[in-house]
This record gives structure tokens, C-alpha cells and sequence, in this order.
């Protein structure tokens, strides 16, 4: 049951990005290729965030095994 509540969130989740996308592209008149654009960049600082993080988490529970 929690399965299939985490797919529909997903679906739900994708589909709510592509009404923006859709709505920035259509409604707003921003270009597709600078919404990719930005998009990329986004994604490209999450991902450092993410890895900044995940290296941090496993510096202090290295720190924290020694003592």
C-alpha cells in the first residue's frame, strides 16, 4: 500500500513540474531552450548541495566512531 502511495506521489509530483513548464513555455512566453537552460543549473547545484552534504554526514560519523 505505501508503494503504491509513493508511485502516485511521483506521477503526481511529474506531472505538476510539466503544468509549469507548460505554463512558463505557453502562457508566460519564456523560450524552452532557457527554461533547459536554468533547469540544468538548477539541477547542477542540488546535486553539489547533495554531495557537500553526503560528504559532511560521512565525515562526522567517521569523527563521531572514534571517540
Amino acid at each position: 500500500m505505501i508503494r503504491r502511495s509513493r508511485i502516485r506521489t511521483v506521477i503526481l509530483a511529474l506531472a505538476a513540474c510539466v503544468a509549469l513548464f507548460w505554463g512558463a513555455v505557453d502562457i508566460v512566453g519564456v523560450s524552452s531552450e532557457r527554461l533547459w537552460s536554468q533547469f540544468l543549473w538548477v539541477s547542477l547545484g542540488v546535486g553539489a548541495v547533495m554531495a557537500v552534504a553526503a560528504v559532511a554526514g560521512w565525515g562526522l560519523s567517521r569523527f563521531k566512531g572514534r571517540r
